[in-house]
């Protein structure tokens, strides 16, 4: 990799993974980040950070940014989560759907080809647990999305093979589950993350679900998405992203147990009345993501949940 000449385009890179990712780039050394997004970025980055201004609803200014970065490597992480998908599915298709296609066609047309672009799928793509095998859900495994998130997702990992079929860019989609941690603050899975920082905060709190989740560190969620940019490799693959499969209770155990290692004060962490089981996918196989990408980043629950702990107890 050339690091004089890298010029790397991530759109969404000031919202939870684009910013860990951005972070993860830059103390790489590996060139100039360009975030695509509607809003300046809240958090300072280094001189070789560059905002621009845009819309992935707005095929123009995808147009406009791709011509003017002259990216190398594309990180496509903007997107409307779950709630908006269901409560505004015409601007989730704007967005998720026309968004990706406009930001493929627009690199499409690059006259350098790219080196790699990387595209921010799901688990939403699967269904329930019960319909995959005993060693989890692997990547090859059929879709069964069961919201309108996961049919975007399912457009997207089909727009991005069909991206390398037609230019043979490096390209890859990577899927995860439940994000957690320092950043994470919208998306229906972000109640974990909200029990965390009531505990910090002296509140009790109320999951709205119950069951497992397959969860993954923001840090390392970040660090993944940069290291599928910048790592070697080629050809199309979808691949899980590393994390570990829990359930809830355990979960909870963990929030508690780790507080008072910190010297906090026990909360009521407990389910909201009516609580049901949890729709998402868990158990996510991710032994090709080790062997294609070796160095990702993988940190445990408890160590995750330390961290976290830490970072909201100091930036509260």
């Amino acid at each position: 990799m050339n690091i004089e000449k890298n010029r790397i385009l991530i759109t969404g890179s000031t919202g939870c993974i684009g910013t860990h990712a951005v972070h993860t780039l830059l103390n790489e050394g590996v060139g100039d980040v360009f975030g695509f997004n509607r809003s300046e970025p809240a958090n300072e980055f280094s001189e070789n950070y560059h905002f621009i201004q845009g819309d992935l609803s707005d095929p123009t200014s995808i147009e406009r940014a791709v011509n003017e970065v002259q990216p190398t490597h594309v990180i496509h992480l903007g997107a409307l989560q779950t709630p908006d998908c269901r409560d505004f599915p015409i601007k989730g298709l704007e967005v998720n759907v026309l968004g990706t296609a406009y930001l493929f066609r627009a690199c499409q047309r690059l006259s350098n080809p790219l080196e790699r672009f990387v595209f921010a799928s799901s688990s939403a793509v699967n269904g329930n647990r019960s319909l995959y095998g005993e060693s989890g859900v692997r990547p090859e495994d059929p879709y069964h999305p069961f919201n309108l998130y996961g049919y975007w997702k399912v457009s997207g990992e089909g727009m991005a093979q069909a991206f390398h079929q037609a230019c043979g860019t490096p390209t890859v989609s990577l899927r995860l589950a439940t994000t957690y941690g320092p950043g994470r603050d919208r998306g229906f899975t972000a109640a974990m993350t909200s029990a965390i920082k009531s505990l910090v905060n002296g509140e009790s709190f109320l999951i709205p679900y119950r069951g497992k989740e397959h969860y993954h560190f923001s840090l390392d969620v970040g660090a993944g998405f940069a290291r599928a940019a910048i790592d070697p490799f080629d050809g199309y693959g979808v691949f899980n992203l590393l994390g570990e499969t829990s359930s809830i209770d355990n979960f909870i155990e963990l929030i508690q147990k780790e507080s008072l290692s910190l010297g906090m004060k026990s909360q009521n962490i407990s389910y909201a009345e009516g609580a049901k089981n949890s729709p998402f996918i868990y158990d996510l196989n991710d032994e090709a993501t080790k062997e294609t990408f070796p160095k990702m980043p993988k940190t445990s629950l408890s160590e995750g949940i330390h961290q976290s702990l830490k970072y909201f107890r100091e930036n509260t």
